[in-house]
């Protein structure tokens, strides 16, 4: 564990420096003169204050500033800290930290297929509407204000590639195409329908990487002869022969060209489908049409398309692979749990935006934790997938004495050492019955 925690000094050293946290400070003209309230106290006061910022007030951070530092500071003058300077500061601290990838921190020794696999959502919440300004809704339910949280992470390593706060009016399929250019070569990309389009898929070929994806029911799809398929007849087959599975190589049109592809249809339970063709039915009739025989056909299955060649992953591997993108669901249930992302009150727009930067801030710090207890082969041990849930919960009752190591330069050997006997213990993933966990996915068919 040695090596790991010299890392880790190393790391906290550079990213919490006084003078280089004061020196971004300086260079988005935060710091003011005889100030008492530096870059670094700022920093301070926003990761480790009250959690819940809808019950926070300013009287509350002024008195947790008194605390730790026995200076006074008015609401008055905090607010004042609160402005487009100080927003500037925090964004570029959490680009600091982002910058700053897990790989070059905890070096991996896995012996995977990928160099990475790259998972990608984005998670959503309203916002009072006094912040519809800057964070416009998308539309519709009477949500005049919404965010949204666009996120991308590699599996293997744990390094975010994407992290982006934006109005929820900006969609996954608007964020797909703008970042093209950040797919890598080698890489397996496994994302929610909203960001495949034909150009990520084209994409992805042309950079002799790898997806398993939902096929958009809007797509033209061929089989090897070049003849659309019949999702009526295959759907009834299926039933007929009583199959809940099946693979078909097929080709997707885009333009003039055709992209090889496996489609992988799975039959969904029947509840599932009725609920599905409920919904359905509901906006055909709001909005004066009736569904076709096709898209009832296709409501009856899971569409999963891969480029992966079948002799890396069988049928059955690739709905595995596919199951790890639910993954991305589990953490940002556990920033709205843990973190209480989602619990906001109409307050200053720059101190909002600063309060939700610096819990994606302290939310990059503890996943860089999360990522090194689940190195494989760590001093010869089996390695471990751990809950983030349960991961989180630890470090939230933990985070004072986190503070004190950031910034008071207390033992960070000892605490990271207490961290990782504590998550070892209590915070495995539990395996449910007859089915595997991400790091039981991984080895069976990407190694």
């Amino acid at each position: 564990m040695n090596k790991y925690l010299d890392k880790f000094k190393s790391f906290f050293e550079q990213s919490f420096d006084g003078d280089s946290l004061n020196g971004l400070a300086r260079s988005h003209q935060f710091v003011r003169r005889k100030s008492v309230l530096d870059g670094k106290r700022f920093l301070e006061l926003l990761l480790f204050s009250e959690r819940d910022t809808k019950l926070q007030s300013l009287e509350d951070i002024a008195f947790d500033f008194s605390e730790y530092y026995g200076k006074h500071i008015s609401k008055q003058a905090l607010q004042e800290r609160f402005n487009d300077s100080a927003v500037e500061y925090i964004s570029a601290v959490l680009q600091q930290q982002l910058s700053k990838k897990a790989n070059t921190v905890f070096p991996s020794e896995n012996a995977y297929r990928f160099d990475k696999i790259m998972i990608k959502d984005s998670t959503r919440f309203k916002l009072p509407w006094q912040f519809r300004e800057d964070f416009k809704g998308h539309g519709g339910h009477g949500i005049d204000s919404q965010i949204s949280i666009q996120f991308e992470y590699d599996l293997i390593g744990g390094g975010v590639a994407d992290l982006n706060i934006t109005p929820a009016n900006r969609n996954d399929q608007k964020d797909s195409k703008e970042t093209l250019d950040r797919i890598e070569q080698n890489c397996l990309y496994i994302r929610d329908l909203g960001y495949v389009s034909q150009e990520y898929i084209d994409r992805i070929h042309e950079s002799k990487s790898y997806y398993v994806n939902r096929l958009n029911t809007k797509w033209t799809v061929l089989d090897a002869a070049k003849k659309p398929l019949d999702f009526v007849d295959i759907e009834k087959q299926m039933s007929k022969s009583r199959i809940t599975c099946v693979e078909i190589d097929v080709l997707i049109e885009k333009g003039k060209k055709l992209l090889p592809s496996r489609l992988v249809l799975e039959k969904v339970r029947e509840e599932t489908y009725k609920e599905r063709i409920r919904k359905a039915e509901r906006a055909a009739r709001s909005k004066g049409y009736s569904l076709s025989d096709d898209y009832r056909a296709k409501t009856r299955l899971t569409m999963i398309i891969t480029n992966i060649p079948k002799k890396w992953a069988n049928t059955e591997q690739v709905r595995k692979a596919y199951s790890l993108r639910w993954q991305i669901e589990l953490i940002f249930k556990t920033w709205k749990s843990q973190m209480r992302l989602n619990r906001v009150k109409p307050v200053r727009i720059q101190r909002f935006k600063c309060q939700i930067i610096a819990k994606m801030i302290w939310i990059m710090i503890n996943r860089r934790f999360l990522a090194a207890m689940e190195i494989p082969d760590y001093n010869g041990k089996k390695p471990i997938k751990l809950c983030e849930w349960k991961f989180f919960k630890v470090v939230m009752r933990l985070s004072q004495k986190l503070r004190m190591v950031i910034f008071y330069g207390e033992n960070l050997e000892l605490w990271l050492g207490n961290l990782f006997e504590i998550a070892r213990k209590k915070c495995q993933s539990e395996t449910k019955k007859k089915k595997n966990n991400n790091l039981e996915i991984l080895n069976i068919f990407l190694a």
